[in-house]
């Protein structure tokens, strides 16, 4: 949703697949579409892998990369610091919470969500695209996390998930837990924000800040699944 949101706002999606070419992660390619969801048009982004053999593989099998293999990655490649910096932060958010609900040491935590790629390209991703933005202050509404249980590697966990529970309460992330009964907050997403956001508001107080301001550019992203909610909507506002 992050993605297809800031391909969405004008990101080249030539400058995002570049960043995440200098990984040296051959595993995947980008999917880009447009289309229509509640009304908006909106761009949606998937990594198709090439091979999905280990998509629903338990994490500590041996088939997937750790934290510390990930860091060396990051610090290989060729996007700039800023980006490696954004990076490295919602790694860390995101390691922190994984080690927590796991119970392994952060540098050992291993990303599960098909081999890591999909974590990779993610964080990574929208650390490119953020930092192509130039953003000096990203400012976000509190984040809903739904209810209920959802089915992923690990098997039947609650909503929300341990490892999001873990970024919510080491971060203090804003959240709420709202009335739909499915996952709406991933510990990607959730370590996203956490790693980019200084600031949340309110909704109401969201909409007030911002009532005067007249966009540059807005971008709408969303995901696979359809929850009932908008899209996820970024806009590029010039405060000076």
């Amino acid at each position: 949703m992050m993605l297809g949101a800031m391909l969405s706002l004008g990101v080249p999606l030539e400058v995002l697949e570049r960043g995440l070419a200098s990984l040296g992660l051959n595993e995947f390619e980008l999917s880009v579409n447009e289309r229509e969801y509640n009304g908006s048009p909106v761009t949606d982004v998937d990594a198709i892998l090439y091979n999905k053999e280990n998509a629903w593989t338990h994490p500590y099998s041996g088939k997937y990369r750790n934290y510390r293999e990930i860091k060396e990655m990051i610090e290989r490649s060729d996007i700039n610091e800023h980006a490696k910096r954004l990076s490295r932060n919602i790694f860390d958010i995101k390691a922190a919470a994984e080690s927590e609900a796991h119970g392994v040491p952060v540098d050992e935590v291993q990303f599960h969500e098909v081999g890591a790629v999909d974590s990779i390209v993610d964080i990574v991703g929208a650390a490119i695209c953020i930092d192509y933005i130039g953003a000096d202050n990203v400012v976000s509404t509190h984040v809903p996390t739904g209810f209920g249980t959802v089915q992923c590697a690990c098997g039947t966990l609650p909503v929300p998930a341990p490892a999001t529970a873990a970024v919510l309460r080491n971060t203090g992330l804003p959240h709420y837990r709202s009335d739909i009964e499915q996952e709406l907050l991933t510990p990607t997403g959730a370590s996203v924000l956490a790693g980019v956001v200084d600031r949340f508001l309110e909704e109401d107080d969201f909409e007030e800040a911002w009532k005067d301001a007249e966009p540059c550019a807005i971008g709408r992203g969303t995901g696979k699944r359809d929850t009932g909610l908008p899209p996820l909507t970024v806009k590029l506002v010039d405060t000076i």
